[in-house]
């Protein structure tokens, strides 16, 4: 956290150095745009990127929406038309933000939280891929419908939208009238050529993340607090999500579904399509807020859920809704799940619903996440606690995306480890996630409060011995690693006594190659190479 802070004091200092820059819908048309991290842009009203323009922006970059447009407009939001593409590439350490006029980002304390919403519009995405409506197109929600630039879909479910990667979306979700607001990131029609990943919506007061059909994926996407659900799913999606994270609020009647995924809405549909979610982590409420809940499934919906985490909603884990049971038996499936700390477990059609569940080996067991909290006080852990954790383990393979060792969002990894939402969300720098100070990481030998390991021999053939010097009693785990990051080997050795340990490893069932071996500790963490 003390990294961060410094690089807002350094912000503070380079801050007179920004031109702020207001950008209105005239300011875009079909052109190349280029925004850099020189300058905060302003978004005054609706503002839309044409067919065939692109937006470039660069890692760092600020853009703020304002609540009250001078152009006459309900609020402020970005919108991509069909044929047009957003370049929005940052990175780890240098984040683009998206986030109301009101939000000084460059001052250590934020001036909003996780309560504050409705600040200015958010950002909606078109493409022309396939979509569940009569006639394959419709027009998206959120935008006047007299306005032809807000119609999405088509027949091109390989169509290009650009990319959105480490970019956090905050404070948005205008009202424009009854059950009429802005998700923080809306997808209509995305095709599948379109990069979502690493992506944040934070603070949003109707859904996090919306999918109106096409056949976009999308990768480690969190989706904090929303209003209403954090992942929303309509129109006959048909991708897939990975590492998806959702926490909801304590705040009573905010939010709703950690999933909603509905069907198609064209007539002539007989057959529904199902998206697929790998490695979700889907935190409630804990009770603080009983409009908390998992899965919602209706209006023909079939969704696939995999090696997912469902904990702690104040309401059920799963409803499974008259239109979507047909699809219980065919389309849908529930594989290797993890549900637990639920007032209900199905509610609604409980026979088939749990007849499904118990089919796909849904677990009902803690999942034994490290630390879950949804205040700011720094201790949001969402990683399995230990390679023992259930979680760690009773993954399903499947045949798209990345096949993991373990259930959830997260690997295990270490107190000296971070999550991959660390540096660059709002969560982050918030004060929601625990911290890494004071912990320990060591190169390949070298030695961290004298704590040292080997392998010999090496090269190694049919076994190896792992020896290592503990400075103080720990408890300790062992894991290896090839060289394409799979995880080939894992084992908990327990607590163990100060001063040198040994511990064969067994090697004959591993190709030639070079592999990476872990030890974690409590007082660091330690790598060695392998030959075999």
């Amino acid at each position: 956290m003390k990294k961060f802070f410094t690089f807002l004091i350094l912000s503070l200092i380079s801050l007179s150095a920004f031109a702020q820059i207001t950008i209105t819908d005239a300011d875009l048309t079909d052109g190349t745009y280029n925004w850099t991290n020189e300058n905060e842009y302003i978004l005054d009203g609706n503002v839309f990127l044409e067919a065939g323009g692109t937006l470039n922006i660069g890692a760092g970059t600020i853009v703020r929406g304002k609540l009250l447009p001078t152009t006459g407009d309900a609020t402020s939001a970005l919108i991509i038309t069909r044929g047009a593409k957003i370049n929005a590439v940052g990175t780890k350490n240098s984040p683009i933000i998206f986030t109301a006029e009101i939000d000084d980002v460059n001052v250590v304390e934020p001036t909003l939280n996780e309560n504050n919403n409705q600040t200015w519009g958010g950002i909606i995405i078109l493409g022309n891929a396939n979509v569940g409506e009569d006639g394959g197109t419709d027009f998206i929600e959120g935008i006047p419908t007299d306005e032809p630039r807000g119609e999405y879909g088509g027949t091109n479910d390989q169509d290009n939208s650009g990319t959105l990667k480490y970019v956090s979306i905050r404070h948005g979700g205008a009202v424009l009238g009854a059950d009429n607001e802005i998700n923080g990131l809306t997808l209509g029609g995305v095709g599948s050529q379109t990069t979502i990943d690493y992506v944040e919506i934070f603070a949003n007061k109707d859904d996090g993340i919306e999918f109106f059909g096409g056949t976009v994926n999308a990768t480690h996407i969190v989706a904090a607090f929303a209003g209403d659900d954090a992942f929303d799913y309509d129109e006959d999606w048909n991708g897939y999500c990975q590492f998806l994270f959702s926490i909801q609020g304590n705040i009573e009647g905010a939010g709703d579904n950690a999933i909603e995924y509905d069907g198609s809405e064209d007539s002539g549909s007989t057959t529904p399509v199902a998206g697929r979610i790998y490695n979700g982590t889907f935190i409630g409420s804990g009770g603080t807020n009983t409009n908390s809940d998992g899965l919602r499934l209706k209006s023909a919906g079939a969704l696939q859920l995999w090696n997912s985490i469902i904990v702690q909603p104040s309401g059920y884990a799963f409803r499974v809704e008259d239109a979507s049971l047909a699809a219980l038996a065919t389309s849908s499936a529930f594989a290797n799940n993890i549900a637990f700390g639920y007032a209900t477990y199905v509610q609604d059609d409980e026979a088939l619903a749990l007849t499904a569940l118990l089919n796909g080996n849904t677990e009902l067991a803690d999942p034994g996440l490290a630390s879950i909290s949804n205040i700011a006080d720094g201790s949001l852990d969402p990683r399995p606690i230990s390679f023992n954790s259930i979680a760690y383990g009773g993954a399903a393979t499947h045949a798209e995306g990345q096949n993991t060792q373990y259930r959830g969002a997260f690997d295990h990894g270490t107190s000296s480890e971070l999550t991959w939402m660390h540096g660059w969300t709002a969560l982050d720098s918030y004060g929601f996630l625990y911290s890494d100070e004071g912990s320990t990481t060591s190169n390949e030998n070298e030695i961290a409060e004298g704590l040292t390991l080997t392998v010999q021999p090496n090269p190694v053939s049919t076994q190896a011995t792992v020896q290592f010097e503990l400075p103080n009693a720990s408890d300790v785990s062992l894991t290896m690693f090839d060289f394409a990051g799979r995880m080939v080997y894992a084992e908990n050795l327990g607590f163990l006594h100060t001063g040198a340990n040994a511990v064969d490893l067994n090697t004959a069932s591993l190709a030639k190659g070079t592999y990476v071996v872990m030890m974690h500790t409590n007082v660091g963490v330690l790598t060695a190479k392998v030959v075999k």
